[in-house]
């Protein structure tokens, strides 16, 4: 592996993964080659801002582009590239290949990029030797990614359902638990600004670095509709989740920071009124504003 490269390449056999070939469809996979991709990691500032892997272009679109480049210099010739949506779990493909360990944030941490990295995987059948071994957790006692989750979506093992990310994402109706966004709209980086092995960190692909168009607020939001939106953020990572779920992150963060009152609220919950989750949600906000401002 070229150390000019701006990002890291690890190898394993299929060997120490035989759920792959044991997987229909997968038994001519040999090899995995597992990249790691740094994002930025200084905060952007602005109001309001997407998790910083969502700061540039979309790297799905990113990672599809390298891993390709990087199957042609191995002159592949059978190959499937994948990114984010994959049968078998990146981290633990990543881990396998030496390539970092898994945090109690349950994140991969690698040595040169911390946490603040994005994962893509090129299954061939051309046979290459591991690249490293599988990393013992240096979490230690540390357990400062668990004291920051507002949730506590890592107390006790992953709660995927109390985590911010996700309900960033979904149409999920556990309403108080959006009481705690504040500034980020998509994704959460607290757990990640907690971890010691993100300080002295560097490196980040250009493709990822922070765009003006990543800023959201209400009004800019309000001018646009399902149409438009998807035309407008067509190369971001958050443009999957859709108007409607970005609208709702939106208002939230702005009635968590007193910047919208129950008459805006209203207006967009009668505009959606078609949308039941939606509409529970605005009812939702109206109702905990009675009680005064957050």
């Amino acid at each position: 592996m070229s150390e000019r490269l701006p990002y890291r390449l690890g190898f394993i056999s299929t060997d120490a993964c035989p759920e792959i070939n044991e997987t229909p469809g997968y038994d001519w996979v040999k090899s995995v080659i597992v990249g790691t991709f740094p994002y930025q990691r200084e905060k952007a500032r602005g109001r309001y801002l997407p998790a910083r892997f969502a700061y540039g272009q979309d790297y799905h679109l990113v990672l599809a582009g390298k891993l390709e480049e990087i199957a042609r210099s191995f002159g592949l010739s059978r190959y499937e590239i994948r990114v984010d949506r994959n049968p078998f779990d990146e981290k633990k493909l990543a881990w396998l290949a030496g390539l970092g360990f898994i945090g109690r944030n349950t994140l991969l941490i690698t040595p040169e990029y911390g946490s603040f990295v994005v994962l893509g995987t090129i299954l061939t059948d051309r046979i290459f030797s591991a690249s490293g071994q599988p990393e013992r957790s240096g979490c230690g006692e540390c357990d400062a990614c668990l004291r920051s989750c507002p949730t506590g979506a890592l107390t006790g093992g992953f709660d995927r359902v109390k985590c911010l990310s996700y309900l960033t994402q979904t149409a999920s109706e556990e309403f108080s638990k959006y009481d705690v966004l504040r500034d980020a709209y998509y994704g959460c980086d607290i757990c990640q600004e907690a971890c010691p092995h993100n300080r002295g960190k560097s490196g980040c692909l250009p493709e990822f670095v922070f765009a003006p168009d990543s800023v959201m607020n209400l009004d800019e939001l309000e001018k646009l509709d399902k149409k438009t939106f998807s035309e407008k953020y067509g190369n971001k990572n958050f443009a999957w989740i859709g108007y409607l779920k970005m609208l709702r992150n939106i208002i939230v963060l702005e009635a968590n920071n007193n910047n919208v009152d129950n008459e805006k609220i209203a207006y967009f919950q009668k505009k959606y009124a078609d949308v039941p989750w939606f509409n529970r949600h605005m009812e939702y906000l109206k109702k905990r504003w009675k009680h005064g401002p957050q």
